[in-house]
C-alpha cells in the first residue's frame, strides 16, 4: 500500500465551526455507525440492516439514507473508522519504548480479539472498500503507514514496506487462528515475540513498490 500524501494546511473555510444543525447531523451519523458495530458484535453482520438500525434509534429509514446511500456505504464507513481506530491504537501502544515493534504488533492482535466482527468487516468480509488503489480511503492507508513508519524507525536496514506487509500478514494470521480456536490465546504472546525477532533478517531495501 503506497504512503499517504501530506494533507494541505486548513483553509479559513475548513476552520469555521459547524452549525448546530451540522453538529446534530454528525452526532446522528456517529450514533448510526456505533449502533451498527454494536449490532454486528452481538448478532453478526446479517443483523445490520437499515430497517433494524432505524428501529433501534427511533428514526425512519430515509433518515439513515440521508447519511449513507446504502448499507454497503454504511459498512464502508464502519471499515474506515475501524482502520482509523487500529492506527491510533498502534501509535499509542508503540509509544517510544525499546520494544515499539512488539507493542505495535500486540496492539494489532488485541484489536482483532476485542472487536472480532469489526475486524471481520475490515479484513475478511466483502465490503466496497478499495485496497492498494488510488481511491483507497485515507484511514486504511494510514493504518498501514503507521506500522511501516515504526518498521522504518526500528529496522532501518530492512525494506520497510515489505517488512510491514509480512508483519501485517502474520499478525492477521494470529488473529484468525486465535478466533477460530486453532491456536491458544496464551501462545500468541510468545509467537509475537518470535515474529518481531524475525524482521532482523528481513529483505534489504529494494526498488519502489506499492505495498499491500
Amino acid at each position: 500500500m503506497s504512503r499517504t500524501t501530506e494533507s494541505s494546511p486548513p483553509t479559513a473555510a475548513s476552520t469555521i465551526a459547524p452549525s448546530p444543525r451540522e453538529r446534530r447531523a454528525a452526532e446522528r451519523r456517529r450514533r448510526i455507525l456505533d449502533l451498527a458495530v454494536e449490532l454486528a458484535e452481538t448478532e453478526g453482520w446479517p443483523a445490520v440492516t437499515t430497517r433494524r438500525l432505524a428501529a433501534a434509534i427511533d428514526y425512519t429509514q430515509p433518515v439513515i439514507y440521508q447519511h449513507f446511500a446504502s448499507r454497503d456505504a454504511l459498512v464502508a464507513a464502519v471499515v474506515a473508522d475501524g482502520f482509523a481506530d487500529l492506527g491510533a491504537r498502534v501509535i499509542e501502544a508503540a509509544g517510544s519504548g525499546e520494544e515499539r515493534l512488539l507493542a505495535a504488533c500486540r496492539a494489532y492482535v488485541e484489536f482483532g480479539a476485542e472487536r472480532p466482527r469489526l475486524y471481520e468487516a475490515m479484513f475478511t468480509a466483502e465490503v466496497p472498500v478499495a485496497f492498494d488503489a488510488p481511491d483507497t480511503p485515507a484511514p486504511v492507508r494510514g493504518a498501514f503507514d503507521v506500522l511501516r513508519d515504526i518498521v522504518e524507525s526500528e529496522r532501518p536496514d530492512a525494506d520497510a514496506t515489505v517488512t510491514a506487509e509480512l508483519l501485517w500478514a502474520c499478525c492477521h494470521g494470529l488473529v484468525s487462528l486465535r478466533a477460530s480456536g486453532r491456536i491458544a490465546a496464551e501462545r500468541v504472546a510468545d509467537h509475537l515475540g518470535r515474529l518481531v525477532a524475525a524482521p532482523a533478517e528481513a529483505p534489504p531495501r529494494s526498488g519502489p513498490h506499492s505495498g499491500v
